[in-house]
């Protein structure tokens, strides 16, 4: 048992902040020692550092932190006693939960595993690791003719709304550059799009996310109107980059300033990569250079 002083020492969580979300949100039960000093648990420092995370790293606000704290346990005391927990709460466990859910139909199941999802793993692991294999594999089996496309939209409306939920969770740092988002006219694959959008919307970056099959000729006044600095674009289909690449050469010439991110399977291949000013190629493992010249 830790007092209230020792528990915030070793959370780095003021004392008053503590009580604040005790009285507030009800996340702690301390007990009381023979002398009547107020005592937390284990489980007590557990939930606040759950807190403390997604509050500081994740960006969340303290309510929105208390009520996925809640969600999370309300679907750990659910969860089958029978099923190991290795196997409940791993990547491939929660996956299958959450696409046997969808299959059903079942909302409130499938809402439940994704706010354990996003309660156990930082939420660019559990995105890349659960959400992303999750829309791959429904794409596959809905290609295959093994589910409904009602089944295929149901879940796919779903991940985005619960998407564009956390989209508006993130602050935004006014002090850096404003990006524009979009893939091409006649593009339609944009879960790489909102996946990078969501790296840089989680580090405080304004992005005005535009989306799947958005037309060239209508961005001009939306970068200037806006002051977009950085402009990123997904691209699959390789019969979209030659009318990509010469709006580019025009945006260069309109807005100097102006640089562009691009990814997506259409520039895998070095060769499939043209040189040209302010572009740039970027896989994941470079997004956290996106900034750099």
């Amino acid at each position: 048992m830790y007092s209230m002083k020792r528990a915030s020492e070793l959370l780095g969580i003021p004392v008053v902040t503590i009580r604040a979300w005790e009285n507030r949100y009800g996340v702690i039960s301390p007990s009381r020692s023979s002398g009547g000093h107020r005592m937390l648990s284990v489980e007590d420092l557990s939930r606040l550092r759950f807190l403390k995370e997604h509050t500081q790293k994740n960006g969340l606000k303290i309510s929105e932190a208390a009520k996925l704290l809640e969600q999370k346990e309300l679907s750990s005391s659910l969860a089958p006693s029978a099923e190991p927990a290795a196997v409940g709460r791993s990547y491939e466990g929660l996956l299958d939960k959450l696409y046997a859910a969808c299959m059903r139909f079942d909302s409130a199941q499938a809402e439940q595993t994704i706010d354990l999802s996003f309660a156990l793993y930082d939420f660019e692991e559990a995105f890349r690791r659960i959400i992303i294999p999750l829309l791959y594999r429904i794409g596959a089996e809905w290609e295959a003719g093994n589910i409904t496309v009602v089944q295929e939209h149901f879940t796919s409306e779903m991940i985005m709304r619960r998407l564009s939920a956390l989209f508006r969770a993130y602050p935004v740092n006014q002090a850096m550059p404003i990006v524009l988002a979009f893939c091409p006219e006649g593009e339609r694959h944009h879960l790489g799009l909102m996946s990078f959008s969501l790296f840089l919307r989680k580090r405080g970056a304004s992005v005005l996310y535009l989306g799947p099959d958005t037309p060239l000729k209508d961005l001009n006044g939306i970068i200037q109107n806006q002051n977009v600095s950085f402009v990123a674009v997904s691209v699959t289909d390789r019969r979209y980059v030659n009318k990509l690449m010469e709006w580019i050469d025009a945006a260069n010439i309109a807005f100097p300033h102006l640089r562009f991110l691009l990814g997506g399977s259409a520039f895998e291949r070095a060769e499939w990569r043209p040189a040209k000013a302010n572009v740039r190629y970027l896989e994941e493992g470079q997004w956290e250079d996106w900034g750099k010249d």
